[in-house]
């Protein structure tokens, strides 16, 4: 989270991919870091455990909240 943060503030755009257990803390970080708008990826925690087709099929229909957030849109389908 903080290498994200560093980029962020050298005008590096970037995108974090945060595991659900993790997704207070680095929520945390960056609003003490005075980013609180740093754009994450929440994933299942529970994909580690999983063949490489079973995390693709859970983390496929992820694609379009990522690309969004790599372009800067926010994922939600309303391109903000």
């Amino acid at each position: 989270m903080l290498d994200a943060v560093h980029l962020e503030e050298q005008g590096t755009p970037s995108l974090t991919f945060v595991t659900e257990p993790f997704e207070s803390a680095a929520r945390t970080h960056a609003r003490l870091r005075e980013l609180p708008d740093i754009p994450l990826v929440i994933i299942p925690s529970d994909y580690l455990d999983r063949s490489d087709e079973a995390v693709a099929a859970k983390l496929g229909p992820m694609l379009d909240e990522i690309i969004a957030k790599l372009v800067g849109g926010d994922g939600d389908g309303d391109g903000n």
